[in-house]
């Protein structure tokens, strides 16, 4: 009773959920490598010229950005310690328009040369892709429907590995072994189900990574669980928004770069300074992923430190919820994480058409064949 209860579930779940977990797992394939594919399709970008002289500091850069586009404020600026990295400037969406990141609209500029470089080619497709594989493009409805169907991930990965559990456990040919000689049904089920088996722990993984953004519920719950303090949203500040002056900038720049000198990068926000601090994420030059920041809090009138938190000083499990995106991606495991995510990403859509044919191929058996209506020969009169 109770497989074939799973087996039900398992099938209506996945006809549910599949086109959308194809979606997702496609997109986020491309995703795997963004980085490495916009830095091909835009070389001289990404491996500026070497710079000899002073470094650029990021008041001056900050200057140079608000003058190029004068009439958007200038929110987030990320600074790179190499000569030959663009640094990341956000610009505030223009009125009535919003993008797909809270930052605003991000454009590269040379920080040698103060000159704002033209939108990276692939730049758009990517931030398409992102909100595609984040919310179908739906904003908050779409979020909602994938967030359900990365539950059901969960679900079919847990009903499917039941389903196919062998007699012997310890008999590895029935665990991995497709029969291709065999046609029709039997080879499509060994498809679906060994390359399901073999990549339920990334499945997984992704899965309740993901959760990490699609519900508030789960993220508190974590965070809790890790002793950290439960960030709530905070009411927007009343009055107009005080970006940080040139002399302000000059004053928390160089303590940072006197706390900090084996920075790789630095993140920060310099539209908005109501609450009179100043927050630097940074990331170390050994850092040992994208996510794992180091956070300066300043004063924004005087520019002494608040606040020094260093990532390798907070508990295990706190670093573990910070690392959350590069397990998503699989880039906390190094190369071999990325491939394997790609790889397990890129199945999806296969179990999604495998999946639907199986099922269809079991409907149209089930269906009773219809007898051949003989016809009898009228009496001759």
């Amino acid at each position: 009773m109770l497989r074939r209860v799973l087996f039900r579930l398992h099938w209506l779940i996945g006809l549910s959920a599949s086109v959308v977990l194809a979606v997702v797992g496609t997109t986020g394939a491309l995703m795997a490598y963004e980085d490495e594919l916009l830095r091909w399709l835009n070389p001289s970008m990404f491996s500026l010229p070497a710079h000899h002289g002073p470094a650029p500091t990021l008041p001056q850069v900050a200057a140079q950005a608000r003058a190029a586009i004068a009439e958007r404020p200038v929110t987030f600026i990320t600074a790179a310690s190499n000569p030959t990295e663009p640094w990341r400037v956000w610009y505030a969406w223009p009125p009535g328009q919003r993008g797909g990141s809270s930052r605003g609209e991000l454009r590269y500029i040379d920080p040698a040369a103060g000159t704002l470089l033209p939108e990276a080619r692939g730049q758009a497709f990517f931030a398409t892709t992102k909100l595609l594989h984040r919310t179908l493009l739906a904003d908050e409805v779409g979020k909602q429907i994938v967030g359900a169907s990365t539950i059901a991930l969960v679900l079919m990965a847990l009903s499917g590995l039941y389903l196919r559990w062998p007699k012997r456990i310890t008999n590895w040919r029935s665990w991995l072994v497709i029969r291709w000689s065999r046609a029709g049904r039997i080879r499509w089920w060994d498809v679906h189900t060994v390359v399901g088996t073999l990549v339920l722990p990334l499945y997984l993984l992704a899965a309740f990574s993901g959760l990490y953004w699609a519900y508030d519920w789960y993220r508190e719950g974590l965070q809790r669980m890790a002793g950290m303090p439960v960030a709530v949203k905070a009411k927007a500040l009343e009055g107009p928004r005080k970006p940080l002056d040139e002399a302000a900038l000059e004053r928390v720049w160089t303590h940072f770069v006197a706390t900090a000198p084996n920075y790789g990068t630095a993140t920060m926000r310099i539209d908005d300074t109501r609450n009179g601090k100043v927050e630097i994420n940074w990331l170390p030059a050994d850092a040992p992923h994208d996510r794992a920041f180091n956070r300066l809090t300043l004063d924004a009138i005087t520019g002494a430190a608040v606040r020094n938190e260093a990532f390798a000083d907070k508990p295990p499990m706190q670093r573990l919820l910070a690392g959350m995106l590069p397990l998503h991606n699989g880039r906390y495991f190094g190369p071999i994480g990325v491939v394997l995510v790609m790889i397990g990403a890129l199945m999806l859509p296969v179990f999604a058409a495998t999946g639907w044919w199986l099922y269809l191929d079991r409907r149209r058996r089930a269906q009773p064949r219809q007898r051949p209506q003989h016809t009898v020969p009228a009496r001759m009169a």
